[in-house]
């Protein structure tokens, strides 16, 4: 065997160390008894069937009564409460849109049409935006009277976010509601401060495309505040996200644990993104309920894998450690590491180490078929990092179109969304698998999604670095265009990727709608990281707000 040697070359790029993480610590410091869960369990139990009776209670074979129905599985979700309520919630909307012509027949109210369109659509039941058309005077304009329903307004802008290639009319109202929102989000006409912060929240980001955790933290202060709030949804409200929070604490000290404990942390190189918080975060966005407690940490332990593939490919690789890293991956032989030196051997033990305890998982649960699929998922990300790592060198120059597509995969897009649907259990099929790796329009524009998202908000960063693998300085070259026009191209091209995924899920009926939700949310997961800031890369940014709103700001139960 040949001794280990030394990488013998110098990169370039200006990898810049970021300073490591404090939640870790403080996340050690916090005590979580299993007593406390037990308890807000039960109370939880205790309230569940009061509100389960308040679903029931709309349900008369009256149409007004229909559209409370509606209006209270709005609150639901927004509430983080639907998880508990699912099978009630589709039995009654199957119901209720059966009969959607005569509930929308004399509906002229704005704030009730959006709820039913979002709530129809949210469940896969394709609501006609036509409806909409009725707030618009003969002169083909929205009316100019729906401006001081503020409630009305803005659910009328979260709802264009449902929104398809076909829907012409929700195109139409977003310059509409834009501009008589922004002036109530910057406190340029007076509305109550409650519902200021909640438009604040959705220009930022819609409730469709944010995380659904932190949604419904922030839907909770709102609802507080509403003069005709009901109290027992509050306080449910209230004892389930106390419930989550526990849950994540529990799963984040369980994580921190575990990865510094790994043996293979002492061999990590100093410009190593250590990015357990934010890799926990992400997988969040995937799925919030405590029942994907094991599928999230399964999922966080993936995605530092990646991380640190990326980053030991990113800063340290040669092309030909790159294609060894390949070799042995294509083996999938533990015990062989070929021609592997230092960082890269490094990356193959960490990656063996993952898919290892992957093994035990399934093998517990009696679904080692989901192991081949997730092992072929990593083999494709690593195969296009060899492509990345010639492009960064400057060995080749991609066209645009080829540098997505590559793109798309080398993010980790297929292998995020595979090792989430993993984590839903017995709800996946292996028919979900192959749909997944059939890469169906969906999953491949949101994967074009996440690496035009990202691009962007790294792309002064990659260039002051030298690091020239970047979807804008691709396009710039290509189409002779500025920095800026080409960003305003990308925000079209994601724009359109949004009404894509809303057009398909609605399509697809041959896959379960909880499979489909983790499509969707890899779309949220793609939004929470990108929007604003890089929050994978910037500590200060929306990354300290998202932690303080999740788990440091209290309750009050």
């Amino acid at each position: 065997m040949e001794p280990e040697r030394k990488v013998d070359h110098e990169i370039d790029f200006d990898f810049t160390k970021l300073p490591p993480s404090q939640w870790g610590d403080y996340l050690l410091t916090v005590t979580i008894n299993d007593s406390d869960l037990d308890a807000l369990a039960k109370k939880i139990e205790v309230l569940k069937p009061k509100v389960r009776d308040m679903l029931s209670l709309y349900s008369k074979d009256d149409d007004e009564e229909t559209k409370r129905t509606v209006l209270f599985i709005h609150l639901l979700v927004s509430l983080g409460l639907a998880i508990h309520f699912e099978n009630e919630i589709e039995h009654r909307l199957k119901v209720a849109f059966d009969n959607i012509e005569g509930l929308i027949a004399d509906e002229n109210d704005l704030y009730t049409i959006s709820i039913m369109f979002r709530v129809f659509r949210t469940y896969g039941h394709n609501m006609s935006s036509d409806v909409f058309r009725r707030f618009k005077e003969d002169d083909g304009k929205f009316s100019r009277c729906l401006i001081e329903d503020f409630k009305g307004m803005l659910s009328f802008y979260e709802a264009l976010h449902f929104r398809t290639t076909t829907d012409n009319i929700l195109d139409e109202a977003l310059s509409f509601t834009l501009s008589h929102l922004e002036p109530i989000a910057i406190g340029q006409l007076a509305s109550p401060a409650h519902i200021s912060r909640l438009i604040q929240k959705a220009l930022h980001i819609p409730q469709r495309r944010n995380i659904e955790a932190l949604v419904a933290r922030e839907y909770i202060s709102f609802y507080e505040q509403e003069e005709n709030h009901n109290d027992t949804l509050l306080k449910l409200a209230k004892l389930n996200f106390k419930f989550l929070q526990l849950h994540y604490f529990k799963e984040l000290q369980t994580i921190t644990m575990w990865w510094r404990e790994l043996d293979h942390t002492l061999n990590f190189p100093a410009k190593f993104r250590e990015r357990t918080i934010e890799n926990w975060l992400s997988a969040l966005m995937m799925y919030f309920e405590p029942q994907f407690s094991l599928g999230r940490i399964m999922s966080v332990k993936l995605y530092l894998a990646i991380t640190f593939l990326d980053d030991a490919c990113d800063s340290y690789a040669s092309v030909e450690e790159v294609m060894n890293l390949v070799d042995c991956i294509e083996r999938w032989d533990p015990h062989y590491m070929g021609k592997l030196q230092v960082h890269m051997k490094t990356a193959f033990k960490l990656v063996m180490c993952v898919y290892k305890e992957y093994e035990d998982v399934l093998s517990s649960q009696g679904r080692l078929f989901v192991m081949e699929e997730m092992i072929e998922e990593f083999k494709i990300i690593v195969r296009e990092n060899v492509q990345f790592v010639k492009w960064a060198r400057g060995d080749c120059i991609p066209s645009f179109d080829e540098y997505i597509k590559s793109g798309g995969a080398e993010i980790g897009s297929y292998a995020t969304i595979s090792s989430t649907i993993m984590g839903l259990g017995e709800i996946a099929k292996k028919e979900d698998f192959k749909w997944l790796r059939s890469r169906p329009k969906v999953v491949q524009v949101l994967a074009a999604k996440a690496r035009l998202m990202d691009d962007i908000t790294d792309f002064e960063e990659d260039i002051a670095k030298g690091y020239t693998a970047n979807a804008l300085n691709y396009y710039i070259k290509q189409y002779g265009v500025t920095k800026d026009e080409a960003i305003k191209e990308f925000y079209k091209m994601i724009t359109d990727i949004n009404k894509i995924v809303n057009e398909e899920c609605l399509k697809t009926s041959h896959i379960s709608r909880r499979v489909l939700t983790q499509i969707i949310n890899f779309g949220r997961l793609v939004d929470g990281l990108y929007t604003s800031d890089d929050v994978f890369n910037n500590r200060e940014g929306m990354l300290k707000e998202y932690i303080k709103t999740l788990l440091v700001d209290p309750i009050h139960l």
